[in-house]
């Protein structure tokens, strides 16, 4: 009896092992696949990782009171969670396995894991009762989106904006390797959300079969039910709070199909997906020019190109709504900016010949009439034509200050 014990143990630990040996091979394989899919950004597909969170998912409906396409990626995960917690943290996240392995590390150094409260309830709260007001504030720390934002560095121009978006995931990393699991286990508002999503099947489930009435306060739902209404009522009055004062501040140029100010600056999660697939480079991330609440947003420049008349890739590949999906259709009726002429600047003041604003402008918006105050021709720009898109700015000849730049509608 003894011999057939010792040997049933020992094939339960190899079977043991081996689950084990099969999870991290899953977890690596999906570690890769993200990663390609993140890098195919010109190619639409970089938005399915970040879009694969229910936390995103879930912010973004109640922020943008719109379902995108996007939303449904999220929905088979969010299915799962209900039968199976965490189980998108055991298997898929690719940060998640980031995470483990820098834990797996501290716990060979004898680092112990954190002994605190769940932060990651009261995130998933605060960002739930801001997105009711349209500002999901903390929607930025969603693990995918952090994931997404590491690859920055293959963008164009945005070097500073890579090394400024690897210190949340290195904050994360850092955290785990000091206390094992703090990330996933405590922070991590996905893992909240799972948890929480779990716990309501469970509860529904058990009303279900039994045919229980809810009861308030019954298996511990009374804290949780606390928690949810500090947290909702919380995260409101942060997003009222920063709605009232942005009168102050100037918006920026964004890119076509944007949410209005200051809601994108809640949507929007950072992750870089934009800036890397548009193929004239002319969206890059705000580096703090246009306050703290704006930073790694993207913002249009027009240097070296403008925003074609036939492109809306950047709307592609937007996973949080914060720039709506166009069509080639569409995109002809949405408002970037509006151009400003300088006649202090322009040719046609000094009476030279210029016509590169007009010619170039893919929409026939701009024409020249004759002005009585300048006693000269002046550009004319017919606002019910023009997009904003940058192109008049582009091929303007004057340097180093262009005579026409597009501007923001609020200026």
């Amino acid at each position: 009896m003894s011999n057939s014990a010792e040997s049933s143990e020992r094939y339960g630990a190899m079977q043991g092992e081996d689950r084990h040996l099969i999870r991290w091979l899953v977890r690596g394989v999906c570690l890769i696949v993200s990663a390609i899919l993140v890098l195919s950004a010109a190619n639409g597909w970089s938005a399915v990782v970040p879009a694969l969170s229910p936390f995103l998912a879930a912010a973004s409906l109640l922020a943008t009171g719109t379902v995108h396409a996007l939303i449904w990626v999220a929905l088979p995960v969010a299915c799962m969670v209900l039968l199976r917690p965490r189980w998108f943290c055991r298997w898929i996240c690719p940060l998640g396995l980031c995470a483990d392995g820098v834990s797996y590390l501290g716990r060979r150094w004898g680092r112990r894991p954190m002994k605190s409260t769940q932060l990651g309830q009261w995130i998933v709260w605060l960002t739930l009762g801001g997105a009711c007001l349209g500002l999901p504030l903390l929607l930025w720390l969603d693990p995918l989106a952090l994931f997404t934002s590491l690859f920055r560095l293959a963008g164009p121009r945005s070097a500073s904006a890579a090394w400024i978006g690897i210190i949340p995931v290195s904050i994360a990393l850092l955290l785990n390797l000091v206390w094992p699991q703090a990330w996933c286990g405590r922070i991590c508002p996905l893992g909240a959300l799972q948890n929480l999503l779990s716990r309501l099947a469970k509860c529904l489930l058990r009303i279900v079969r039994r045919g229980d009435s809810f009861r308030p306060g019954s298996d511990g739902t009374g804290p949780l039910a606390r928690r949810a209404v500090l947290g909702v009522m919380a995260g409101a009055a942060s997003a009222w709070v920063v709605r009232s004062p942005r009168a102050w501040a100037a918006h920026p140029l964004r890119p076509p199909g944007a949410l209005e100010e200051p809601e994108l600056l809640g949507v929007c999660v950072r992750c870089g997906n934009c800036v890397r697939a548009c193929p004239t480079a002319i969206i890059e991330p705000d580096l703090g020019g246009h306050g703290l609440a704006s930073l790694l947003t993207p913002v249009l420049h027009f240097q070296d190109g403008y925003c074609r008349e036939d492109c809306t890739a950047c709307t592609r590949v937007c996973p949080s709504g914060a720039l709506s999906r166009l069509s080639v259709r569409e995109k002809p009726h949405m408002r970037i900016g509006l151009p400003r002429v300088d006649m202090n600047v322009c040719l046609l003041a000094e009476d030279r010949e210029c016509a590169e604003c007009s010619r170039w402008c893919p929409y026939g918006a701009i024409r020249y009439v004759f002005s009585e105050i300048e006693y000269t021709l002046i550009p004319w720009i017919d606002p019910e034509k023009c997009t904003g898109c940058g192109a008049c700015e582009v091929a303007c000849p004057t340097s180093p200050k262009k005579a026409i730049v597009v501007v923001p509608h609020s200026v």
